[in-house]
């Protein structure tokens, strides 16, 4: 089965990574860049550490880059620049769909650079006064109903929701039925699995040709931290989840589980971002 990990980090010093890439599991993999972030004790690879994978792994390994958007506007020119193919934010110091972000949203899509939103819940950082950042605190700015705005405004722009936004759910269902340029990911997300059957099989109205369902625009994602043992081989096991979780529940019970579906889920749904993004 040919599969696309969408959302995923890489540690600093990473050890393993190489033959997760080199095993063909994966037809690829996308690092989120989040240098300079710290999460309970996590130091993540530094932004030439990334760029260098996808150098020594063309073409199976994809870049985000991270897009203060407290920052400049012309964030993402440079970050394509140097290498990335998309961008991500973190933890704004205002909600996403502040006007005040709209320039550098216009210029990613103008860039053709899609944008993974962190939605939902949110790991802990330090706390106030321990270090001098514009971050905010908690998930309030990255609730999933913040990126309707941003759809409606910049159409043309490939938006990811990270984690499925949970627990804000029925946000993220009404990003997805509304909106043909929202997609989310399940890295994070196995809380309500029980839910998920009726979840993907919900219908969409988003202004598609043809009718879409919630499986296709559900990207395969785990969100591991690549570098530590424990992480790479916790990568692994979450795939073997989804793909038996398709078979076992999905091809007996529910319309996603079919085959064809399933491809969807697993690879096509994320291929569809990349060409029309126009990575080589």
């Amino acid at each position: 089965m040919k599969a696309i990990e969408a959302h995923a980090h890489l540690r600093r010093n990473a050890k393993g990574f190489d033959k997760i890439v080199e095993s063909g599991i994966f037809e690829e993999i996308w690092l989120m860049d989040l240098s300079g972030v710290r999460l309970n004790g996590i130091e993540f690879a530094t932004r030439e550490e990334i760029l260098q994978a996808t150098k020594d792994f063309k073409g199976v390994v994809r870049a985000f880059g991270y897009l203060d958007l407290d920052g400049a506007t012309e964030q993402p020119d440079i970050l394509k620049e140097m290498g990335f193919v998309g961008l991500k934010p973190y933890k704004p110091h205002f909600p996403y769909s502040d006007e005040r972000y709209f320039p550098i949203y216009e210029r990613a899509q103008a860039l053709r650079m899609p944008v993974l939103f962190h939605t939902g819940l949110v790991a802990k950082g330090p706390a106030w006064g321990i270090e001098k950042s514009k971050r905010s605190f908690g998930p309030i700015n990255m609730q999933p109903q913040n990126l309707a705005a941003i759809a409606e405004a910049f159409p043309d722009l490939k938006i990811m929701q990270g984690h499925l936004g949970w627990p804000y759910i029925e946000q993220t269902e009404q990003n997805l039925y509304y909106y043909k340029n929202i997609t989310c990911d399940v890295s994070g997300f196995r809380r309500c699995v029980g839910d998920l059957p009726s979840f993907f099989d919900k219908k969409c109205n988003d202004g598609s040709e043809s009718l879409r369902f919630f499986n296709q625009k559900t990207l395969f994602a785990t969100d591991q931290f690549y570098g530590a043992e424990a992480d790479n081989a916790a990568a692994l096991k979450i795939f073997e989840f989804w793909k038996l979780y398709f078979e076992l529940v999905g091809s007996v019970y529910w319309r996603w589980g079919q085959k064809e579906e399933t491809e969807k889920f697993f690879y096509s749904n994320a291929a569809e971002i990349r060409d029309y993004c126009g990575w080589e």
